[in-house]
């Protein structure tokens, strides 16, 4: 579904100028955890990251976390239905309770 809105990427360092593009989304939140998600416009200004109200959001597993990804999924979606957008937190939220189950929580 993530596809109808978005262009899905994945930098790291061993990627060729990996650091530099990093580092330039980044910013302050260099040292903000990974992963660490940024959603940009086709001109490469940023419309929002997954740095929430309590920090960076990682990985999504706690219903903060969860209920940031959906936020930066309704500001920045231009296709994406409110049913779309309901069944992918739906699907986060399951796969947070096996995440969570396996570490015992």
């Amino acid at each position: 579904m993530l596809q109808k809105d978005y262009v899905l990427l994945s930098l790291d360092s061993r990627n060729r100028r990996g650091t530099e593009v990093i580092a330039k989304l980044r910013g302050d939140h260099a040292d903000g955890g990974i992963p660490w998600l940024v959603v940009v416009d086709g001109e490469g200004k940023q419309i929002v990251t997954s740095d929430g109200p309590k920090g960076n959001i990682g990985c999504p597993v706690q219903p903060n976390e969860i209920a940031w990804f959906r936020t930066m999924l309704e500001r920045s979606r231009k296709r994406l239905t409110t049913d779309e957008l309901d069944s992918i937190q739906q699907a986060n939220e399951a796969f947070a309770k096996l995440i969570l189950a396996k570490r015992g929580v």
